[in-house]
């Protein structure tokens, strides 16, 4: 399968996400400043998911590049974690109208596990296929992507999963932290190389 065929698509998926997710921006019908403020829960959550799907997109760039063979089965698994990336503009909205609302935090966290295990799909995949095709070079290198260790880890994800619960139930408006946080710390942690690939 033609490799630049399906990051042209991917590119073209995501640049439409993110113009879905600036299109929810509500320009006040006053003209004095002070009328931005109650748009300033949509600013967060939109800052937030930008900050998520750039990072993102350039860790999928970075496969991409390593990889030698895109199959029919990275294609369909591509397809998957696109599908998941596109509902970050709904969670992004739903979440902007009231940051500490328990129902939207929840479905944004809904959204971000999906998205989550459907990137560790296409990261796996990726991987065996090149390795199957006899680049185990390039599966080794695509395996120790930060972020697909730390979304492999049991303890990362049982802590996650421990801290998101108590932070669902007691304090939603913190949910878009640990999600700045943890796409900053792990998905921003990018492999030394990335830099020299593109």
């Amino acid at each position: 399968m033609n490799k630049s065929r399906v990051e042209a698509f991917t590119d073209a998926i995501i640049a439409i996400v993110l113009t879905i997710m600036i299109l929810e921006f509500k320009t006040p019908e006053s003209a004095k400043l002070s009328a931005i403020i109650l748009q300033i829960p949509y600013m967060i959550s939109y800052a937030v998911g930008w900050l998520f799907i750039g990072i993102a997109w350039y860790n999928h760039h970075y496969m991409f590049s390593k990889a030698k063979v895109i199959t029919r089965k990275v294609f369909w698994t591509n397809n998957f974690w696109m599908f998941t990336t596109s509902f970050i503009p709904v969670a992004t909205a739903w979440v902007g109208r009231d940051l500490n609302a328990q129902g939207p935090e929840i479905f944004y966290t809904i959204v971000y596990a999906l998205w989550s295990f459907a990137y560790v799909i296409l990261t796996y995949t990726i991987a065996r296929e090149n390795e199957l095709a006899g680049y185990p070079k390039v599966a080794k290198s695509i395996r120790d992507m930060k972020i697909y260790r730390a979304l492999t880890s049991w303890k990362f994800m049982g802590a996650e999963i421990i801290v998101w619960t108590l932070v669902l139930i007691y304090m939603p408006a913190l949910q878009m932290l640990l999600v700045s946080f943890q796409v900053l710390a792990v998905g921003g942690n990018v492999n030394s190389d990335s830099d020299k690939l593109f």
